[in-house]
């Protein structure tokens, strides 16, 4: 028997090899097919993807064989990876380098041999496809090139392996840094709205400097156009990165409707434009749904149409549930869009239409829309004509609820308990104050504390009912300070505060509940009312 040399050019070899991060991975469909189409090709009863290491060949994938790995010494492997063609041994039992391999004088019995290469893009042969027979055998000219051509495809799959990790890491980089956005921004933003929520609840102020009314409504409203503007980078971020997650709940889908509907026909009023609505939902009109996602998408399409829909005219809107599906269409006596700009209405990198507003977005809104329909399993369509107006249809899977629960989106608004306290856990000073402020306004005692550390103390030291939990710390995070909380058993709720819209599910379930900042003080009562 005769060893295979090392090839002059292992090292760089080996380095290839290593590139794919493929040597002992759980077998893959996409390569045990192609090891299957080999061996039914070339008639053979074993097919192998074997790759060759230091030591060993090791088989990615076999058809016809039990055996994981065999030693690199008696490959023949080893020796089909020192040239670039087909490496063919008709009858091994013959061939003076294999006559008396432990493979041919046992069991596998080898004796007909062909592998083909496998040549990485760089040039390094890595390992080869093989296919092998107990019986002596020559490959037809058909039988040779679909050998060499199955084996580049095994390198284009080993390519695409590539691909996708460098994608998945690319992708994680933008999440963490859309993540470092999120917190950066709508942390400063959380005291420009919060304080100005809380100056136009002033009666005193307001009643008296109408002025410095006006003023702080622009704040607010320049503070409300920038987080909508944040949301929508981050929400396309959360959709792209697969960080978007559906909450279904028990959802009254005409009060739903009818609520987003009454809040935009102010709207359209301003602008002269008239929404006319019809509803064909029948009882029940109860269905599991995420009704913020719903909403979502229903705004943003009605938003739109009111933008691009001249005075005097009109905007009609009808929904209705058939064959378990909610149906919307939403259809505007507006500008139009060209056939050009439809084609690339839901690409989120072009922004379609010439006509400029004072409310210009982003224009991520249908692209936006477009991937929370999806992410729903439902379709969204367009049909339009320049100057002749557009129309909007989704068709949402919804699962119908049958008895007559209540919704829990509808937020009961009871008497807070007159003695319930509450711990801040913050380190940002102005976010402190914020929610003081806040808190004061609902009448509610409170301390702060600004660390993790601290908040471990202060809450067994004394009896809080609820623990404002801010996840980004100094020292220990949130997330650690409420572990150590709940192991302790403490009869507190914890609420999370966060500016970072991209925490995971793990993380949500240590908490009773989730604020997102910049939070504002019906956020913050509709929370206290659902925890108390």
């Amino acid at each position: 028997m005769k060893s295979a040399k090392l090839p002059d050019n292992e090292l760089e070899r080996l380095q290839a090899l290593y590139q794919y991060d493929v040597l002992d991975t759980e077998a893959e469909r996409v390569f045990d097919d192609l090891t299957e189409l080999a061996s039914q090709i070339c008639e053979t009863p074993i097919c192998l993807i074997s790759l060759v290491d230091p030591d060993r060949q090791w088989f990615k994938s076999k058809f016809g064989l039990d055996a994981q790995q065999t030693s690199r010494e008696i490959a023949f492997c080893s020796h089909a990876i020192l040239q670039d063609e087909l490496f063919e041994i008709p009858n091994a039992s013959e061939d003076e380098r294999f006559f008396d391999n432990p493979l041919v004088t046992g069991a596998p019995d080898i004796r007909f041999y062909a592998g083909m290469p496998l040549k990485t893009p760089s040039g390094h042969n890595i390992g080869t496809l093989c296919v092998i027979s107990e019986k002596p055998k020559v490959l037809t000219k058909q039988q040779r090139s679909a050998l060499i051509i199955l084996a580049r495809e095994v390198i284009s799959q080993l390519e695409l392996r590539i691909q996708n990790k460098k994608l998945a890491l690319a992708n994680s980089f933008k999440t963490q840094f859309l993540s470092n956005v999120s917190h950066e921004i709508r942390t400063p933003l959380n005291a420009i709205i919060g304080l100005s929520d809380l100056l136009l609840h002033q009666k005193s102020l307001c009643d008296v400097d109408q002025q410095a009314k006006e003023y702080i409504q622009q704040i607010a409203f320049s503070g409300e156009r920038l987080l909508g503007i944040i949301n929508s980078v981050l929400d396309l971020g959360k959709i792209e990165s697969g960080n978007m997650e559906l909450e279904p709940q028990s959802t009254d889908l005409a009060e739903v409707m009818d609520k987003n509907i009454a809040l935009l026909s102010v709207k359209a009023k301003q602008k002269g434009v008239q929404i006319i609505s019809t509803s064909r939902l029948t009882a029940p009109t109860l269905a599991l749904i995420d009704a913020t996602k719903l909403s979502q998408i229903f705004t943003n399409l009605l938003n739109n149409a009111i933008k691009f829909t001249p005075e005097n005219r009109q905007i009609f809107v009808n929904y209705s549930i058939y064959n378990n599906e909610l149906e919307i269409e939403i259809k505007d006596q507006g500008v139009g869009i060209s056939e050009a700009d439809q084609a690339s209405l839901f690409n989120k990198y072009v922004q379609v239409g010439k006509q400029k507003s004072a409310q210009e977005g982003t224009g991520l809104g249908l692209s936006i829309t477009k991937g929370l329909v999806e992410l729903m399993g439902g379709q969204i369509t367009l049909s339009s004509r320049l100057g002749q107006g557009s129309t909007f249809r989704v068709c949402l899977p919804i699962d119908l609820v049958a008895s007559p629960t209540v919704s829990p989106a509808v937020a009961h608004q009871g008497v807070l308990p007159s003695d319930l306290k509450v711990l801040i856990v913050e380190d940002n000073k102005v976010n402190q104050l914020v929610l003081e402020a806040l808190l004061d306004q609902l009448n509610v005692s409170h301390d702060t504390v600004d660390t993790g550390e601290a908040s471990l103390v202060q809450a067994q030291q004394n009896r809080y009912d609820l623990i404002l939990m801010d996840i980004n710390l100094p020292g220990i995070s949130g997330l650690e300070a409420t572990k150590q909380l709940k192991q302790a058993q403490l009869p507190s709720k914890i609420v999370a505060l966060t500016a970072d819209v991209f925490c995971r599910n793990d993380e949500k379930a240590l908490f009773d509940d989730f604020l997102t900042k910049p939070i504002q003080i019906e956020g913050l009562r509709q929370a206290l009312h659902k925890l108390f």
